[in-house]
């Protein structure tokens, strides 16, 4: 900190090699291409947690709409990646608590 400034030292440096209005500016985020990835490299273990029989097994989601949206979001008529993702976290979490040996008090 200098007279306010946080990270004074590495902004005096940047300065030298970088525009002023890249180090001005505010803070921003950044996404991750998700719909992507499960039509990629994630799809095997997507399937996998969406299967129509699995989901019916474990009784916590109706199988048919979720798997309307995966088959549409895999053909590219809609983009259901964040739909899909709160699903597939739900269903990793399950799986993972499945296989966890909880231990009783």
């Amino acid at each position: 900190m200098r007279e306010k400034t946080g990270k004074w030292l590495l902004r005096k440096i940047l300065y030298q090699y970088i525009a002023n209005d890249l180090i001005e500016r505010p803070k921003m985020g950044f996404g991750i291409p998700v719909g992507q990835w499960l039509c990629g490299p994630l799809r095997d273990w997507a399937e996998a947690l969406l299967e129509q029989s699995r989901l019916a097994n474990e009784g916590y989601f109706h199988p048919a709409p979720i798997r309307e949206k995966w088959l549409e979001h895999l053909s590219g008529q809609r983009n259901w990646q964040y739909f899909l993702w709160d699903v597939l976290m739900f269903q990793a979490w399950l799986e993972a608590r499945q296989s966890d040996t909880f231990i009783a008090l």
